[in-house]
């Protein structure tokens, strides 16, 4: 992986890391206010890894001189994330029907919002490097 490809995916790995390190820190306080801590790590987790697939098929998209490729990758790693999001709900709450964390639950809705902002802000930046973008 070259520099620039590192530089643009820091933001989302320091993210993925302050996310964490606040869930491990705030144990009690979470847990006191019913949030699973473990279901947030795990979350987090899933949010990171398709956060990271969404912005490389974005990338790739951006890289090609065809501005209807840009287009494309934008509207499939839309597609990808909101259907893998909605298959990993369905199967949490088929599994876990009787005990789903609905407040750990809507914390990692707010996330998936946060990641999306971090990658597009990222994304933005790759962007404006571009001559022709």
């Amino acid at each position: 992986m070259n520099k620039e490809n590192r530089k643009a995916f820091f933001p989302i790995v320091l993210l993925f890391i302050i996310l964490n390190g606040l869930i491990l820190t705030f144990k009690t306080f979470l847990e006191s206010h019913g949030f699973d801590r473990e279901f947030l790590i795990w979350a987090n987790l899933f949010l990171f890894f398709i956060s990271i697939g969404g912005f490389l098929l974005q990338r790739k998209g951006l890289q090609s001189p065809n501005p209807q490729a840009f287009v494309r990758g934008m509207y499939a790693s839309m597609m990808f994330k909101m259907f893998i999001c909605m298959i990993v709900v369905l199967i949490y709450v088929f599994l876990f029907r009787s005990k789903i964390n609905k407040p750990g639950l809507f914390t990692a809705m707010g996330l998936y919002i946060v990641y999306t902002v971090v990658e597009v802000t990222a994304l933005m930046k790759v962007a404006r490097k571009k001559k022709n973008a």
